[in-house]
């Protein structure tokens, strides 16, 4: 059975058995009905994975398509308008979104920002590639979101905001690190997109893929979450499904949503949870 089911169903269950509440603190997250959304929380959880099989649960149906279009806007696209968004129906943002239709200078714009390393123009993901391929023993091979002058022109501080990246052997990992990870809704399809990420990088790279390891700082669960992830947890997985991606395609930018295929994949039905804004 899918291993990712596994991994997810022990991280899930340590929160729920050991995590503690912030309900004596104020804070900052609130359901759509105005009440404040607490959350029961492990801090620094670490969890592995060696790639053998896709990442992505089976225990519910993971938006993959959407998570993928949220990938390719950061990481492909660079930009922080939401129009991407928009052409391919992904709704992922829209409480975050604001009158201009874009979330600020926070994720694509970041990674799509000019920047001047030795000698020339280059963004984050260009020069990341680059220094894969021409100094893979380097160990500086980081991507970071969270620009401290920037934040207060940011519609939602990163939540995973940092990755590195490190070539042993011929093979690529990749050290994913959250400030804060919203294990109903969002982590299952950070994972799901990092693991996709890492394939791109590595096809354009030349490398074999290694392990894919992901941090979570405050690993949560928001309180409304709770009942339905219980649920969750008694339903048995299915066997993992299978990524193709076009290894016709040799340079990052090229990739498309068409580039992707899941095969496969067998689920359980959707698990209705409330996005906490």
């Amino acid at each position: 059975m899918s291993i990712a089911d596994d991994i997810y169903k022990e991280l899930v269950t340590d929160i729920l058995e050991n995590g503690e509440w912030d309900r004596d603190q104020r804070v900052r997250t609130v359901w759509a009905d105005g009440t404040p959304a607490y959350t029961k929380s492990v801090i620094c959880k670490q969890i592995r994975f060696d790639n053998t099989e896709v990442p992505i649960l089976t225990t519910k149906r993971v938006p993959w398509k959407s998570a993928i279009h949220e990938l390719l806007w950061f990481y492909v696209k660079r930009t922080s308008d939401c129009s991407y968004l928009d052409e391919h129906d992904v709704k992922l943002w829209r409480e975050w979104t604001n009158a201009h239709n874009n979330i600020g200078k926070a994720y694509g714009y970041q990674l799509g920002k000019p920047i001047y390393i030795k000698g020339k123009i280059t963004n984050q993901v260009d020069h990341l590639i680059d220094e894969l391929i021409h100094n893979p023993a380097s160990r500086r091979h980081v991507i970071s979101l969270w620009n401290i002058d920037d934040l207060d022109q940011m519609e939602l501080y990163p939540c995973v905001w940092n990755n590195q990246w490190l070539v042993k052997t011929g093979k690529l990992h990749l050290v994913v690190n959250a400030r804060s990870n919203d294990i109903g809704l969002g982590n299952p399809l950070n994972v799901f997109q990092y693991y996709v990420l890492q394939r791109m990088i590595a096809q354009v790279t030349g490398y074999e893929l290694g392990t894919l390891t992901f941090n979570a700082n405050d690993a949560h669960i928001y309180e409304r979450h709770e009942q339905p992830l219980r649920e969750q947890l008694k339903r048995e997985p299915y066997p993992a499904p299978r990524l193709w991606i076009n290894p016709e395609i040799k340079r990052f930018d090229d990739f498309t949503i068409d580039d992707f295929k899941l095969i496969d994949y067998r689920y359980h039905p959707s698990i209705k949870m409330e996005i906490a804004i």
